[in-house]
C-alpha cells in the first residue's frame, strides 16, 4: 500500500462503519493536535469506482474535515481486502468501540466470512476467550447492555463483561439461564465488584439452599432487605435541584486553562464521567420537558 493525497470529497463513510458515533471530546483533542504537528497517521480507504470509502480513520476525517482539509493522506487497499477486519483491529487497538458496538462489529466479520470463533480470533489476533467475553453481551437483555455501556463511560454502573462472563458461566453449571438475569441484578443491586461476584457465586454453587442475597450477607455488610421497593428510597426534589446547583457552581468555578494541564488519564477520567452525567442529565431533561408531564400528574 502507498499513501496518496486523496480528495476530501471524493471519500464515503459506508452506512455499516462500526463505529456508532465519535466522541466529541476526543475529536476536540485531535483537532488540537493536527492543526499543532499534523495528521501523523493516514487514514485507510478502499477503492470503489473514481470514489473511496472509509475503512478507517472515521475521527482523523472528521479532524480534517472541521480543519478545512481539502486533502488527506491514506492508504488505498486492493478490492480483495478484507475491510471489516481491518476496521476492527484499529479500533480494538485504539479502544475506540464499547462493548456492545464492539460486539456486533466482531459478530457481523464472523458472519461475513463464515468463520467460527477460533478462526476469528485468529484473524483478530484476539483470543478465543476474549472473542467469547466480547460477544456474550449480545444476547442480554437491552438493560444490561446499557449498564456495561454505562460502566464503560465511567457512569455509576458496577456491570462489566467479567461479570457478564460469570453469570453465564455460573448459569450453565447450575442448568438454569434464568440464573444470568437474577446474577446481573444483584451485581447492579448491590454494586457487586468481580471478585466478590466470583465469592458469592462460589458460596451459592457450593450450598444449593443458598440464595444469592443470603451470600451477598456472608461475603460483605449491606443494606437491609433487597425487598425494600425502591421507589421508597429517601430522596426530594429540594436535594436534587440542591446538588445540581453545586454540581453547577464547581462547574462554573473550574477554569479551562487548569483542565489543560490534567494528565492524558486524568483529562479521559474527567471526560468519561462528564458523558455519563450529560446520559443521566439529558434523561433527566427528557422526562422532566415532556410535553404530557404536567397532564399526567395534575
Amino acid at each position: 500500500m502507498n499513501i496518496v493525497q486523496l480528495p476530501i470529497e471524493q471519500i464515503e463513510i459506508p452506512a455499516d462503519h462500526v463505529r456508532s458515533n465519535l466522541d466529541e471530546q476526543k475529536l476536540t483533542d485531535l483537532v488540537s493536535s493536527i492543526s499543532e504537528v499534523g495528521l501523523l497517521h493516514p487514514i485507510i480507504v478502499i477503492a470503489d469506482g473514481e470514489r473511496y470509502k472509509l475503512v478507517a480513520g472515521a475521527r482523523r476525517l472528521a479532524a480534517c474535515i472541521k480543519l478545512g482539509y481539502e486533502r488527506i493522506p491514506a492508504f488505498v487497499l486492493s478490492g480483495d481486502a478484507s475491510v471489516r477486519q481491518i476496521q476492527i483491529i484499529e479500533n480494538i487497538q485504539r479502544e475506540d468501540l464499547n462493548p456492545v458496538d464492539r460486539a456486533e462489529a466482531v459478530q457481523l466479520f464472523i458472519q461475513e466470512n463464515k468463520l467460527s470463533v477460533l478462526q476469528a480470533s485468529k484473524r483478530l489476533g484476539v483470543p478465543r476467550t476474549t472473542i467469547n467475553d466480547w460477544l456474550s453481551i449480545l444476547d442480554l437483555d437491552e438493560k444490561y447492555q446499557n449498564a456495561v455501556i454505562n460502566n464503560y463511560y465511567g457512569g455509576s454502573s458496577s456491570l462489566t463483561l467479567s461479570h457478564v462472563g460469570l453469570a453465564k458461566r455460573f448459569a450453565r453449571k447450575v442448568g438454569s439461564e434464568k440464573m444470568v438475569n437474577t446474577v446481573l441484578d444483584a451485581v447492579l443491586y448491590y454494586g457487586l465488584t468481580r471478585a466478590e461476584t466470583r465469592r458469592i457465586l462460589k458460596l451459592v454453587g457450593s450450598a444449593r439452599n443458598l440464595s444469592i442475597d443470603q451470600a451477598v450477607r456472608k461475603v460483605r455488610l449491606i443494606p437491609q432487605k433487597r425487598d425494600v421497593k425502591e421507589e421508597t428510597s429517601t430522596w426530594s426534589v429540594e436535594q436534587l435541584v440542591d446538588s445540581l446547583s453545586k454540581s453547577g457552581d464547581f462547574l462554573v468555578k473550574t477554569k479551562p486553562d487548569n483542565l489543560r494541564l490534567l494528565s492524558v488519564d486524568q483529562r479521559r477520567e474527567v471526560a468519561r464521567r462528564a458523558r455519563a452525567l450529560q446520559k443521566l442529565l439529558d434523561e433527566v431533561l427528557e422526562v422532566v420537558e415532556a410535553p404530557n408531564l404536567e397532564s399526567s400528574i395534575s
